[in-house]
């Protein structure tokens, strides 16, 4: 304990206390940036506008584009004469790309498409240009089967607007290239065909990525890789108000159905993502349609792009991929940003002052080694209890769930705002208790000492989130430090609280504002994340806390309990499908060569009044035994015509036996399907090859294979399996839509085009 003559005065803690929760609620209210309302068709040439791009946007996110498809074809060649008529010379890249994934189980997955990326340059005037490195802007064109993607056609629609207003405006001093990609959807097979396979590849000197992860709200820098000093400053200066941090982007990569960077980092320099996840659809993808987005976002977008592009197109770009930027807004000073160089440097300094620290309060405050011990294992048992209640209310307390709506943050950060009171108050009880066994130098010490250990996972597994641990610590090891020193009983009355707060204040002004960003992503599914985070705060915070009277836990007792009664009392503000007019079709056509019928299916679950007259042979779902085994999915299943589809024409050519126990065979879709799966089970692949390229060149324990846009080519296969088993070659040709023809009429419904799939099946055996 500090003795007498160190310890802070009440009066003193308790206008920190009061500062400390101000702050708090300041950093966790929502902020909520105003965006730029849509530019009218008529304003200036060189300026973007949002109701020019719009006529573009619309046009694309008419109907889903999937790789392959004929609709992608058709966007396909409505972007390249759109690019024509603004006088640029766009080409074509059609290309045959390949990605292998590996888990740990050995379970592989390959893929390999024919994509058709479309791409355009804007020459530079600088003298030297053809020496300077080029600005890539990219976005993809393809989409997911069952959604019309309007997040991704925007960007598309943006870069078309911005190319036009560029062309208005006074040519830059370097190239830029533009990318319109294919098969980004499909694992970013697109990105990956320009890196390995266009000259234009090593041209790049900086990449710019547009995206989108929901139906509105502000653009930030979603994502980045090698990003190095440069890149960061330009962002800053030519868009500053969009927002963005280095642990943002650790978050989003937790969140279902995140955006990814994908194959952009083959190109070896620096990338900055920018995309919007307001309004979010998540895994309803049947959402992301026009009628729902937001057309401010557009315009915020396109004002963006083109500034964005002005500014790294007028000076020179640095091409040196670094170790990455840790980056954040601190308030009144902007957003700070350094070498990701730096991370281990500040880790390192953290751990020797945890050292000192120690030392010194072994020397002052007579601490002793049971003390430690006793702490060591108490104090993360108190996080891992603030887990358990946080998800404990979350899963038993039903009521709760209705306040859950991304549209209105404001009734989300309600049951935030509870459960931190809430966990707050058990934390300063369980640390009073911890405090009256060991001591409080004891109980601090091995929290920061906890914090360390934890600092230094994350500059190891997620350097970016490193700031959000680092500076609060180090600002609270100081601190302590302070509090320790032999002159502190010279010091003014105010100043030891001054010292307190100055310890816990970087926590509140950093932690915060992530505990917010990070709960509204992930959701309440995920508290995890948040809690950690409210965790280092709290754990930071016993520098005050030890001096925390009991109206401290009965005032966050009582905000917690009515904070959470009024959230079970909360209606949702408004429906997030509200706006979209259309849904999808979970229809299967299946036709199966092994049981020479073909099937309607539909995943279990409610059916329309339509889909039951389909389903009339069955009064709930059963798993469909004859076709897909005991194993499969409850379904529903009915009988249909034969007609809709062809079945795939195979010829087995050999049924090698042991030693070189291997299949060869050949396979052409006479439907010409986009997309053709095949699955080997029964055995384990070792070496597999098409048409004479490696798929496969190591033994795996099971082996599926996609294939894009094989139309009616002729695919020669042979696959090696380990041993002399029996196994099967499972082969599905996936066709977008249904055969119409053989549906019964339908009321006339809201659907999206091209709803439902029509597969067609064959299993091959080898004895």
């Amino acid at each position: 304990m500090l003795s007498d003559s160190a310890s802070p005065s009440a009066a003193g803690v308790g206008v920190a206390l009061l500062f400390i929760a101000s702050l708090s609620w300041l950093a966790l209210r929502p902020v909520q940036p105003a965006l730029p309302a849509p530019a009218p068709v008529n304003a200036p040439a060189t300026q973007f506008s949002a109701a020019r791009a719009n006529t573009d946007f619309e046009a694309l996110a008419r109907t889903p584009r999937p790789i392959a498809s004929s609709a992608n074809q058709r966007a396909r060649a409505y972007l390249v004469e759109r690019l024509r008529a603004l006088g640029l010379e766009p080409q074509v890249q059609r290309a045959l790309v390949q990605k292998n994934f590996v888990d740990y189980n050995a379970n592989y997955e390959a893929t390999m498409g024919v994509v058709h990326n479309v791409l355009v340059r804007l020459p530079g005037t600088a003298p030297d240009r053809l020496r300077r490195p080029s600005l890539l802007l990219a976005a993809h064109l393809d989409s997911d089967p069952a959604s019309l993607d309007a997040s991704a056609a925007a960007p598309v629609a943006a870069l078309l607007e911005t190319l036009r207003a560029l062309r208005a405006s006074a040519p830059l001093d370097n190239d830029v290239l533009v990318l319109f990609a294919d098969g980004e959807r499909v694992g970013g097979l697109g990105m990956q065909a320009f890196a390995e396979q266009h000259p234009w590849a090593r041209e790049v000197g900086l990449t710019l990525r547009f995206d989108g992860n929901g139906s509105g709200g502000p653009l930030i820098l979603y994502n980045t890789h090698n990003a190095n000093t440069a890149a960061i400053d330009g962002w800053l200066r030519a868009a500053p108000e969009i927002a963005g941090s280095s642990l943002m982007h650790e978050i989003h990569q937790l969140a279902p159905g995140a955006l990814r960077i994908v194959a952009s980092h083959l190109l070896g320099v620096p990338v900055l993502q920018f995309a919007h996840s307001g309004r979010p659809f998540g895994r309803e993808r049947v959402l992301d349609t026009p009628q729902r987005y937001e057309r401010t976002t557009l315009q915020q977008m396109g004002e963006t792009m083109l500034r964005l592009t002005r500014a790294f197109g007028s000076v020179r770009i640095d091409p040196q991929p670094a170790s990455g930027q840790v980056y954040f807004k601190l308030p009144l000073a902007g957003t700070v940003h350094y070498s990701g160089a730096l991370v281990w440097p500040l880790t390192r300094l953290a751990c020797l002052l945890l050292v000192g620290a120690a030392c010194i309060a072994v020397q002052r405050s007579g601490l002793r080694y049971p003390a430690l011990l006793q702490a060591l294992f108490i104090v993360p048992s108190i996080g891992v209890v603030l887990g358990i209640v946080a998800w404990q209310l979350w899963l038993h307390v039903p009521t709760l769930h209705r306040v859950w709506n991304p549209a209105a943050p404001e009734y989300a950060l309600l049951y935030l705002t509870a459960v931190c009171a809430l966990c707050a108050a058990i934390f300063i009880l369980a640390q009073r208790r911890l405090v009256r066994r060991t001591g409080t130098a004891a109980a601090l010490l091995v929290g920061l000492g906890w914090l360390v250990l934890v600092l230094l996972l994350a500059s190891w597994l997620a350097p970016g989130a490193s700031y959000v641990i680092v500076w609060p610590l180090l600002a609270a090891l100081g601190a302590f430090a302070g509090l320790h020193a032999r002159r502190l009983a010279a010091w003014p009355a105010w100043a030891r609280p001054a010292v307190l707060l100055a310890g816990v204040l970087p926590a509140v002004l950093l932690v915060l504002p992530a505990l917010r960003d990070s709960y509204l992503v992930l959701s309440p599914q995920r508290m995890n994340v948040p809690v950690a985070l409210l965790a280092l705060v709290l754990g930071v915070s016993m520098l005050l806390l030890p001096y925390a009277g009991r109206y401290v836990v009965r005032t966050l007792l009582a905000a917690g309990l009515g904070g959470l009664a009024l959230a079970t009392n909360v209606t949702s503000a408004g429906s997030s499908d509200e706006a979209a007019p259309l849904r999808a079709d979970g229809l299967v056509y299946y036709k199966d060569m092994p049981s020479w019928d073909a099937y309607w299916l539909h995943p279990a679950g409610e059916l329309d009044p339509w889909q039951r007259t389909l389903f009339a042979n069955l009064k709930e779902p059963h798993v469909f035994v004859n076709v897909f085994g005991w194993q499969s999915p409850r379904q529903w299943y009915a009988w249909a015509p034969r007609d809709g589809l062809k079945f795939p024409f195979v010829r087995i050519l050999r049924n090698g036996k042991a030693p070189a126990r291997h299949a060869d065979f050949t396979l052409v879709s006479e439907n010409r399907a986009p997309e053709i799966r095949l699955r080997v089970s029964g055995a384990r692949p070792t070496r597999v090859t098409m048409n004479g390229r490696t798929m496969l060149d190591t033994e795996a324990k099971s082996l599926t294979l996609t294939l894009y846009g094989m139309e009616d080519a002729l695919l020669h296969f042979k696959i090696a399996v380990q041993g002399d088993p029996i196994f099967a070659v499972r082969i599905e040709e996936v066709i977008p839509g249904l055969p119409q023809h053989l549906l019964p009429a339908r009321p006339v419904a809201p659907l999206i085009p091209l709803s439902g799939q029509s597969i067609a099946a064959d299993t091959l055996w080898f004895y």
